[in-house]
């Protein structure tokens, strides 16, 4: 795919992105219309609340009024208007009162009950959406970081290379990559962004080569060599994924181990069998460990104040396992001590 190509499907992408205005699938998403259709339902619920209320009161009034006849010893159903007065009627003014009383009480819980309901129900498309737009610009935020990382060491490359006169067409060649590689990781998490999920058969060798030359500037400007080493026949290590999608969550794990081995040391990545049917990709730095409650690492935001100089912003995991639930597997700390940490991935493997 050319660069054209994958412009115009990040373009496409974004067209179809969930936006705050359209949640609950209204045509054109302005607030007014979600506002006015709060407002019917609304008056239509207080509508049927009052002429319901209203029914019960009469009706508790006029069986009111029959048991004041009986109390006072006369038959209401024998008695006729010329017998008894004209509009006759004996109310107790207690049980008029109490039952007025109840009946504004009802009246106010029954429409504090249901605007609550309505409210809700037609705000929580908008909260979602809001929140998925939240979550897209810091996601989008992270995952442009390392990219943009890549970018500015082979920037640097260049102008080193330029300076003494020697050839910069191969670290340009890998600039173009890195732009195209940028572009498509908006385009996934564009499509992430929308729940759409996308598969088709996808090598994990491959994907772990293109995560490696992804990061490799950055291995190599912090002293940290990356060795891979695969475990079988490479053909037989197939998922239904994404192979972008799968390459960021490596590339985050790749970044993660390389800020926090020592520098002259080796970060491995290894691919093989966990089980018959699953896959796994495994990655060991030789760093101080991660302590205690390894989970906290996969919650987004969660940093690890481990004194190390890479302070990031805890998304990279968080969304690696994201990427890793999309596609059926997991991502979990296999292992970790003073001697280093190993994080798995997990997939299925294609039938």
């Amino acid at each position: 795919m050319d660069k054209t190509t994958k412009g115009a499907s990040m373009r496409n992408a974004g067209n179809n992105t969930v936006a705050p205005g359209r949640a609950g699938g209204r045509p054109d998403g302005r607030p007014g219309n979600l506002a006015g259709l709060i407002s019917r339902r609304m008056t239509i619920a207080m509508a049927v609340i009052t002429v319901v209320g209203g029914i019960v009161f009469v009706l508790g009034v006029l069986f009111g009024s029959r048991h004041e006849f009986a109390e006072r010893g006369l038959d209401a159903s024998d008695m006729t208007v010329r017998e008894y007065g004209v509009g006759l009627m004996v109310i107790d003014t207690r049980k008029a009162v109490a039952f007025t009383v109840l009946f504004v009480a009802c009246v106010v819980v029954a429409v504090a009950v249901v605007g609550r309901y309505y409210s809700r129900k037609e705000v929580a498309p908008l909260e979602r959406a809001f929140r998925l737009q939240k979550d897209f610009v810091a996601d989008a935020s992270h995952e442009l970081k390392t990219p943009l990382a890549v970018i500015s060491t082979r920037i640097d490359l260049i102008e080193f290379r330029h300076e003494r006169g020697q050839s910069i067409d191969g670290v340009l060649d890998d600039l173009r990559g890195d732009v195209d590689r940028m572009n498509a990781i908006v385009t996934d998490l564009l499509v992430a962004a929308r729940g759409a999920v996308h598969t088709e058969p996808v090598a994990l060798d491959g994907v772990i080569n293109q995560s490696v030359d992804a990061v490799r500037p950055l291995a190599d400007k912090r002293g940290v060599r990356i060795e891979t080493r695969v475990d079988g026949d490479p053909v037989h290590f197939v998922v239904q994924g994404g192979a972008v999608g799968l390459s960021r969550c490596v590339v985050a794990v790749l970044d993660n181990a390389i800020a926090h081995a020592p520098r002259d040391t080796a970060v491995t990545v290894t691919l093989g069998y966990r089980h018959h049917s699953d896959v796994a990709i495994r990655v060991t730095d030789r760093g101080p460990g991660i302590g205690g409650d390894p989970e906290r690492l996969f919650r987004r935001f969660a940093r690890d104040d481990d004194g190390t100089a890479h302070q990031g912003y805890g998304l990279g995991l968080a969304l690696a396992r994201d990427v890793a639930d999309r596609y059926g597997g997991t991502l979990d700390v296999e292992s970790t001590s003073d001697a280093g940490t190993t994080m798995r991935l997990t997939l299925p493997l294609a039938r």
